[in-house]
């Protein structure tokens, strides 16, 4: 009996495990939810701080915003009172600009700086010293010739530029520059007008009816070592340069041209507005940067300081060293 009812409880206990093999998906799963701690309460005082100024700065954003609109509400009703007062006329449309018109080709562009460099200042570059230079002062001039010819192209008020005298080795130096292709440029070989009396009709002043006395009244020779100043620039002269690099070897050399020709000379009147530490002879093309500077400021130091380097330019140290040198040879007599 005791065996049947054991055998009976095995049984029964068999069909749970069976059923429960069955149903293992309807087991609960264990959470992994860990129970919350009580806050601290540093904790509760941070969380009201933060809860705090959340508050506040939404209520400064809310101000703001309400400030901005109250803003735009004054100036609409300014606006509107017064275009009351003032009603504006019904504006006319403009015809719409060609676009081909409103930008020039390079062509035209061209032609417009050749025009205005034939009614600009007369300025001639005087070559005729070829024979005076050795290869690398020929080269130098060349250089000089180019770096004038790029400030004339980019100035406000460009210059006629005109080439007297050119001889080979300066031709040579220049056909690298392609310097036949070259705007508001003229030059002329020694060959073609030996004599400077027909350059000046036929070139310099070829439909002026005037005397060769008053022509040659007009022309102005560019030396250092001339007593007359340079006090203004005449649209209707000529300004000659002598393109040469002598390191001081000719002296004179352009002054006594000037006086062989029969014209005037002149220099500019560095003197009055500057010191300098050397002589006051110039490279021929910052003569010509000053007096191009000179024709669109009208301001000789500002002409002379901007240009001349700064190395041949006495400082305010520099005189007061000279004048306290001076004073030590005073004393020492």
């Amino acid at each position: 009996m005791e065996k049947n009812i054991n055998e009976n409880k095995g049984k029964e206990d068999k069909k749970v495990e069976s059923e429960n093999k069955n149903n293992y998906y309807l087991i609960p799963e264990p959470s992994n939810d860990k129970p919350k701690l009580p806050i601290s309460k540093k904790q509760m005082k941070k969380q009201k701080k933060q809860e705090e100024w959340q508050r506040k700065m939404d209520e400064i954003k809310k101000y703001k915003k309400e400030k901005k609109k109250e803003k735009k509400r004054i100036q609409r009703e300014q606006r509107e009172k017064e275009e009351k007062l003032n009603p504006k006329k019904p504006e006319e449309k403009k015809p719409k600009e060609n676009f081909t018109t409103q930008f020039k080709t390079k062509k035209e562009l061209k032609e417009e700086f050749n025009q205005k460099c034939k009614k600009g200042v007369r300025v001639v570059i005087d070559c005729d010293f070829e024979h005076l230079m050795n290869e690398v002062g020929n080269k130098s001039m060349v250089r000089q010739i180019v770096d004038l010819y790029g400030i004339n192209r980019k100035s406000q008020n460009p210059f006629r530029v005109i080439l007297y005298g050119v001889g080979k080795q300066i031709e040579e130096g220049l056909q690298k520059s392609s310097y036949k292709n070259w705007i508001g440029v003229e030059w002329y070989y020694k060959e073609q007008y030996p004599s400077f009396e027909k350059f000046i009709e036929e070139i310099l002043y070829k439909d002026d009816k005037r005397p060769m006395n008053e022509l040659k009244n007009k022309i102005y020779y560019l030396t250092a070592d001339s007593e007359n100043n340079i006090e203004t620039i005449d649209n209707d002269a000529t300004y000659i340069i002598g393109g040469i690099v002598d390191r001081n070897k000719y002296k004179g050399l352009s002054y006594n041209k000037a006086k062989e020709l029969g014209i005037n000379h002149g220099k500019f009147p560095i003197g009055e507005y500057l010191k300098l530490q050397s002589s006051q002879v110039l490279t021929t093309n910052h003569t010509f940067h000053i007096l191009n500077e000179f024709s669109i400021k009208h301001d000789w130091k500002e002409a002379f300081t901007s240009i001349i380097p700064k190395r041949k330019q006495e400082s305010e140290e520099d005189e007061k060293e000279k004048e306290i040198g001076e004073d030590k040879i005073e004393n020492d007599k």
